[in-house]
């Protein structure tokens, strides 16, 4: 719903586990290494020491180096013409290393990678002894608690019992206790958002205005829903898990669990058919409309006192005269659904999803892992920041920010010269303008005031459930502080724990601080194409999210502005349109992508390629003229047949290596933005003359097609 592009869509179907070694031969390498230079190897379970990380003896160069090369080459199908298939030329043999599977992993790929071996070291740090760190020895605390309560289940489960009884009862559990003419759907959700900012069927937000983004705005629309609307698996298995939950933790038997987990799911299965399907390419321009409070209480002020709802939700107070609604539709559809369901229901159902942020669900064995995940879920920022501090290395930031220039240096060239000369000067100027504007950031939050933040926050070390709720309380008075305060950057510590991402109200690019771990994507040993076609295309990809079909509707200050002339305009969607029907013809799993409108995602993977692999051009050009003489030995792996522009595309493509159970590809497709793996690399290259050039691909080659689509 909210306007942040980036490449979280998957994270999930991903199973954060400890990743297996790639090949025999990097095993024998890694561990003679680590024995070299001192490195810790003990299990994440058990180690609460920090790694020595030295690799700057020239053994161990060579030796990151071979490890290197062994990784690329055992993802390598050589049975396969690069020219014909190049996605299963790089990543055919992915699946044989990191299989997904039904229960575990589901979904396996190269950011799962970066995402545990972040969360090593985060749960490094929270071993560490406990120090007078005020706010370490909160974030500690709050682990602690999350561990215990697989030891201390009596306490845990009284804990979650007092949660819901704050808000009535449960009709579940009460039965003939609980009264449907004393429940009131739209005030117990107005309650529970505003007291834990929890949001229930209907969502109010408050965030920077789109429109003028020098203020903040009301927004109202549909929550994040659990449900999800592909394979029948997926519900199957949410079925499952919810039944279990049930008998679990609050006795219910099994047939009566069953029936009201039904009923649960129906509902919510309601809620999301009755909203717009944003997959079919509307943009957040196409879905928001600027409401006054006072016609939309009489709009609907039979059944939802919209009026009311915002003065419970935000305070008496601070009920504003306009709010943005987002979809519309399903505002409508709301108020159709609940009339034709049971109260009851209803009731069950919000009290069911208040009591999601609580429940603990975790085998044993993976109490640690999941304890992370959720220190992470709810001290993002600070965890983090934590992180950085113990591990930040100036050389990679600045190789970062090198790269971000090279890359921006990139895209203005061609702004200036006659390569897109189908957009007219004006916008052209405008676009140089926003480039110009741009600026990317490492996610380090040293600027934050965590002190204030978290003074109010008091979390013991034995009662998850409160720890909880004193998050999402002071996440809530945060939140309801944004309507009278000054603009505040957009913040999704989730979503920024592995990828980058850009924000297209304020125009700016910010690189997570698990993305600056070395030697996953590109290392200070490792010749410098995969660093470009790596990190460099991630920051590519992000930069033309500002130009592709969404976010060239917000100007340089990422305010909603229209500044293409209706020439360009014309140009460029003749241009989308050639996209939109080259990924609608690919087939995954059997069945043909959505034939979406909006190609934002297909559009950055496109030019971000581009752009990356001219930045490389560019970094060679600058050390060729430098005189530096080894630097072609050095942009090669002697263990590898390939020149530096083929490593280049080589390890681009390896960035999507993937691997998904085959139940859940199908649904994969339909919900993600992006194109599944394979055609991320497929259609991107294949678009690429460069590529067909470098791999010397006849003209009548898959990878190679007469019609190339290209915006940028």
């Amino acid at each position: 719903m909210w306007p942040l592009s980036c490449e979280s869509d998957k994270k999930m179907l991903r199973n954060n586990t400890k990743p297996k070694c790639l090949l025999v031969n990097s095993v024998i390498l890694c561990i003679f290494l680590l024995q070299q230079i001192g490195v810790s190897a003990a299990p994440v379970e058990n180690t609460t020491t920090v790694p020595i990380d030295d690799l700057t003896t020239e053994w161990a160069k060579q030796i990151s180096r071979q490890a290197k090369a062994a990784e690329i080459h055992v993802m390598l199908n050589t049975k396969v013409e690069p020219c014909e298939d190049f996605y299963q030329y790089a990543c055919g043999n992915w699946h044989r290393h990191h299989p997904a599977q039904l229960f575990n992993h589901i979904m396996t790929d190269r950011f799962q990678l970066i995402a545990n071996a972040f969360d090593r070291r985060v749960l490094q740090v929270l071993r560490e002894p406990r120090d007078d760190n005020v706010l370490d020895m909160k974030v500690k605390n709050f682990y602690h608690a999350c561990e215990l309560v697989k030891t201390d289940d009596v306490r845990y489960k009284v804990a979650l019992q007092h949660a819901y009884h704050e808000f009535g009862k449960l009709p579940m559990l009460d039965g003939e206790d609980w009264k449907a003419e004393e429940f009131n759907w739209w005030q117990t959700v107005a309650e529970i958002q505003h007291k834990y900012g929890k949001p229930i069927i209907l969502a109010v937000d408050i965030m920077v205005d789109i429109v003028n983004n020098t203020g903040n705005k009301v927004y109202i629309g549909p929550p994040d829903f659990s449900v999800s609307s592909g394979t029948k698996i997926l519900q199957v298995l949410q079925e499952i898990t919810t039944v279990e939950h049930m008998k679990r933790l609050f006795g219910v038997e099994e047939a009566k669990a069953k029936a009201v987990t039904k009923e649960l799911i129906d509902f919510e299965h309601a809620l999301v058919h009755g909203g717009t399907d944003a997959r079919k390419g509307l943009t957040l321009h196409d879905l928001l409309s600027l409401k006054s409070v006072e016609d939309l209480s009489e709009t609907y002020n039979k059944s939802l006192d919209l009026q009311h709802f915002l003065e419970l939700a935000l305070g008496v107070d601070q009920v504003p005269e306009t709010v943005y609604l987002f979809d519309e539709k399903y505002l409508s559809s709301v108020v159709e659904v609940i009339a034709k369901t049971p109260p009851q229901v209803v009731a069950n159902y919000i009290m069911w999803q208040m009591l999601q942020a609580y429940i603990v669900d975790v085998e044993k064995g993976n109490v640690a892992k999941w304890c992370v995940e959720r220190t992470k879920k709810y001290f993002g920022k600070y965890v983090d920041y934590m992180v950085y501090q113990r591990y930040k290395d100036p050389v990679v930031e600045k190789e970062v920010i090198d790269i971000w220039e090279e890359v921006r240096e990139s895209f203005r060239d061609d702004l200036r010269g006659n390569k897109l000369d189908w957009i007219e000067n004006s916008t052209r100027t405008y676009a140089l303008e926003k480039l110009d504007a741009m600026r990317l950031y490492i996610n380090s939050y040293e600027a934050e005031n965590f002190t204030a933040e978290y003074a109010d926050v008091q979390i013991t070390r034995n009662n998850y459930v409160e720890n909880v709720q004193q998050i999402l309380q002071m996440e809530s008075r945060k939140k309801l502080r944004r309507q009278n305060g000054p603009v505040t950057p957009l913040e999704a510590p989730e979503v920024l724990t592995f990828t980058p991402a850009y924000n297209i109200v304020e125009n700016t690019i910010k690189i997570p601080v698990a993305l600056l771990q070395p030697r996953h994507f590109w290392g200070p040993h490792y010749p410098q194409a995969l660093k470009y076609a790596t990190l460099g295309y991630l920051i590519a990809h992000e930069m033309i999210h500002g130009f592709d079909d969404d976010g060239r509707n917000y100007d340089k200050s990422g305010s909603l502005r229209n500044w293409w002339d209706a020439k360009s305009t014309y140009q460029f969607e003749e241009r989308r349109k050639c996209f939109q029907a080259q990924y609608h013809n690919y087939r995954y799993d059997g069945h043909q992508l959505p034939n979406d409108v909006s190609q934002a995602e297909n559009i950055a993977d496109n030019a971000g390629v581009k752009f990356a692999y001219k930045a490389y051009q560019r970094w060679l050009h600058t050390q060729r003229a430098a005189n530096e003489t080894d630097i072609d030995s050095r942009e090669r792996f002697t263990q590898l047949n390939f020149n530096n522009e083929q490593l280049f595309f080589i390890s681009f493509a390896q960035l999507w290596c993937d691997d998904v159970q085959s139940f859940f590809r199908t649904a994969l497709a339909a919900a993600d933005s992006h194109a599944p793996g394979m055609y991320r690399v497929i259609g991107a290259l294949s678009n690429f003359q460069e590529f067909s050039w470098v791999f010397k691909c006849s003209q009548d080659a898959p990878m190679d097609p007469e019609f190339k689509c290209a915006i940028y």
